[in-house]
């Protein structure tokens, strides 16, 4: 198995529809950690919703998220780690051997992104075209050096889906201050010059987030235009018992790893 470590706050609902989304499509190849928290108790009563639904993932509640972050990563019994978003989808089928044999293969291998393919060239988050130029490609993968790469394909420490050697991000991350997931990703950015060089991933991506809000005022992301709905509504949504149902979301035409997607309550 791959060590799972998923960000949370304020979103039950959207975490629901992850969770379901491991289960369909990732079904045994992650062992979850849940590091969450919540800003009212509403937002807890839905995590506490949550945990009886889902007795096998380990939750964790924050407290120093930091601390928390490096103990799970250091405590894990998995060579592989790859974090989340709570506002992740993984919407393809993956199989935990074919993506960590190429990173056991491939000496050069930083890490394994199932959120990009040949299919994600919109860059959401900048408003701005992909461009790949692919090392390797055969029926089902890709490979490309991220060092000469712009954009998503340029950007291989992300927390959205990238699956790393636990050893190699534990040591980096361990070097970094951050205070939530955010400033998390932000800070390991300054291993820009990482001598590995190689990223692969799926020919088609099996990963979208979908920006829908925002709970963090860390950053102005980018988020909502076209299917926002805010984590309050979403919240008393589930709470009320309707469920963002995974089967009754179109993702037909998925063209970045960051997508706005309709979110259907039943």
């Amino acid at each position: 198995m791959i060590n799972g470590i998923v960000f949370s706050k304020d979103r039950a609902a959207q975490l629901k529809l992850f969770l379901d989304s491991v289960e369909k499509n990732a079904n045994g190849v992650f062992s979850l950690n849940v590091l969450y928290t919540y800003s009212n108790d509403e937002f807890e009563k839905g995590y506490n919703k949550l945990m009886e639904q889902f007795p096998e993932v380990k939750w964790i509640k924050e407290i120093d998220f930091r601390e928390q972050t490096l103990a799970i990563l250091e405590n894990s019994i998995y060579n592989y780690t790859s974090f989340f978003t709570d506002d992740d989808i993984i919407y393809g089928r993956v199989d935990e051997n074919e993506m960590i044999s190429k990173l056991e293969t491939d000496n050069d291998a930083f890490c394994f992104s199932m959120r990009l393919g040949l299919n994600t060239n919109k860059c959401y988050t900048m408003r701005c075209d992909n461009v790949i130029m692919p090392d390797y490609e055969d029926d089902k993968f890709i490979k490309w050096n991220w060092s000469v790469h712009y954009m998503d394909f340029g950007y291989p420490l992300s927390v959205d889906g990238h699956i790393f050697k636990t050893k190699e991000i534990h040591k980096l991350s361990k070097k970094v201050m951050f205070q939530n997931p955010n400033t998390f990703e932000a800070a390991l950015q300054m291993f820009g010059n990482y001598p590995k060089k190689t990223m692969w991933s799926y020919k088609q991506s099996k990963l979208v987030n979908s920006p829908s809000n925002v709970v963090q005022s860390v950053f102005p992301n980018r988020e909502g235009e076209f299917h926002g709905i805010s984590a309050q509504e979403l919240n008393d949504n589930f709470l009320s018992g309707r469920e963002i149902k995974l089967n009754k979301i179109d993702f037909s035409n998925i063209v970045g790893c960051h997508q706005e997607l309709e979110l259907p309550f039943e």
